[in-house]
């Protein structure tokens, strides 16, 4: 995590049920890390994972993907076939 001098972190209280603290404890004993060093990194890594998909988003809707004649074809409902006495 980033941080410079001057910032102060916050501190905070949320409540989890029993099992997902189990799965915290473990997850965080694995990676060898308290349980809220691991809910920092997840909160990270989610806001992070939000901003590149709201770049991906942006990038979209500033360049258009080029329409297609397939695309822009209206479906058939009906198959439509040449009749002798119909020209």
């Amino acid at each position: 995590m980033a941080s410079s001098p001057t910032s102060r972190s916050r501190q905070i209280k949320i409540q989890i049920s029993a099992s997902l603290n189990g799965q915290l404890s473990l997850a965080a004993r694995r990676s060898g890390i308290t349980k809220s060093a691991f809910i920092r990194v997840a909160l990270e890594r989610e806001f992070n994972h939000d901003r590149q998909l709201a770049r991906e988003c942006a990038l979209k809707c500033l360049t258009p993907e080029p329409e297609s004649a397939e695309r822009i074809s209206q479906p058939q409902l009906f198959k439509m076939e040449d009749s002798p006495g119909i020209s």
